[in-house]
């Protein structure tokens, strides 16, 4: 029994059921100008006083504009925001690009039509069910033509509070229907939800990218670094004695290392932390601290010959910090597999192309690396990135890496 009770008082109690109640209703609200609108109209034919054209000249831009209305921006972001509110619907967010779209505002006036017709048959029948409710209520005391009264209207008041629950049930199951309907007319399309996933797509490969760039900064950054700490303070520690004076540049050049990584690792580490992505970084170095590099390897008493062939100038920005990581690595491999021996680099710049190449003679442990660790895939991604070809392996006496970088395309990766 209180089960059956509460499925039918369950609507006449629920605020959600009113609410319903108010949507609809406001569908009335909005259906009267256009009914008005075609009210004087229709009179204005029947008493005769406007000429066809006449007619004409006034239906067609309040036709327009009536339907104008509906296809205003801003439509379906209120419809959207009535039908949660109202209906209790669950309305997924569109796409803010697609909101106000031709698509989207065509489906928001098919939204307003359904609405506008619902809300006129709501306030119809609920124009007919409270009158007629009264009228039932008062049969059995008082003379309401046409109903009956006395003992043959009895259980008339019965049926004059069953009409309301009634009502309330049909509104109820209306805004119901109205609720499952909105997600698919207001909500996001098969074609903007599409768009959605693909930019979300998109935007984990820009992370995945950010985050496989910044691991190739800290490798080559922090490996570099390593490296020539570590042969430094190897030299340092064969002359600590008989060299002073070498020793002290040795530690000087440890300290700039460490703290050149230090920055890089701090900077590395803060972009992680905060989630910024690469328009936010800290100036990266570029051929313009090509010098600064040579040093650093110099300094470990490894000879580097260096040949510039063009105006380094002219690269890109985004073209010399990659050739500046390219350079660093090729550097530190030939440091790390290939001991204290000599290092020739060369850089090319011609039209359209920036053109590197790093060759030492093999050392004892060159042979056997296995196809190239980290960096040798590193400084692959680097150039897959520029759109340019990479060939690194060792010969018959040397082992050489040689990139080509084209200059154009890469000016708005500059940025």
């Amino acid at each position: 029994m209180s089960r059956t009770l509460r499925l039918v008082l369950g609507p006449v109690t629920s605020g959600l059921t009113y609410r319903r109640f108010v949507h609809l209703l406001l569908g009335a609200v909005l259906l009267l100008p256009y009914l008005g609108l075609a009210a004087l109209f229709v009179a204005a034919v029947n008493a005769g006083d406007l000429r066809p054209l006449d007619l004409l000249l006034l239906l067609v831009p309040a036709t327009a504009m009536a339907v104008g209305v509906a296809l205003v921006p801003g439509v379906r972001a209120l419809e959207i925001t009535a039908a949660r509110a109202l209906l209790g619907a669950v309305v997924p967010d569109p796409d803010p690009g697609t909101l106000d779209a031709w698509p989207g505002r065509r489906r928001a006036a098919g939204w307003l039509l359904v609405n506008l017709a619902a809300g006129g048959l709501t306030a119809l029948v609920t124009l007919a069910v409270l009158p007629a409710s009264v009228g039932f209520l008062l049969a059995p005391w008082r003379e309401l033509a046409p109903f009956p009264t006395g003992l043959a209207a009895a259980w008339f008041p019965v049926l004059g509070l069953a009409l309301p629950i009634v009502l309330l049930h049909a509104v109820s199951a209306g805004g119901a229907v109205l609720a499952r309907l909105a997600p698919r007319v207001l909500g996001p399309s098969p074609a903007e939800r599409m768009a959605v996933e693909l930019a979300r797509v998109r935007e984990a490969e820009r992370a995945l990218a950010e985050r496989n760039r910044l691991a190739r900064e800290l490798h080559d950054s922090v490996g570099h670094a390593l490296t020539v700490t570590t042969l430094q303070a190897g030299a340092a520690a064969r002359v600590l004695d008989s060299d002073p004076a070498f020793v002290a540049r040795a530690l000087d050049a440890i300290a700039e290392a460490g703290r050149g990584a230090l920055e890089d690792l701090d900077h590395v580490l803060g972009l992680l932390r905060d989630g910024a992505t690469g328009t936010d970084r800290a100036p990266q170095p570029d051929l313009a601290d090509f010098d600064t590099l040579l040093a650093g390897a110099r300094s470990t008493g490894v000879s580097v010959d260096v040949e510039v062939r063009g105006s380094m100038d002219a690269v890109p920005r985004a073209v010399s910090r990659e050739a500046y990581r390219i350079v660093q690595e090729g550097l530190t491999n030939a440091l790390r597999h290939a001991g204290p021996v000599p290092v020739t680099v060369r850089v090319a710049v011609g039209p359209g192309v920036l053109e590197l190449e790093l060759t030492n003679p093999l050392g004892a442990d060159t042979r056997a690396r296995p196809g190239g660790g980290r960096g040798l895939a590193g400084m692959r991604e680097r150039v897959h990135v520029l759109r340019g070809d990479l060939v690194a392996g060792a010969g018959e006496r040397e082992w050489r890496v040689a990139a080509r970088l084209p200059l154009r395309g890469s000016e708005m990766m500059s940025q």
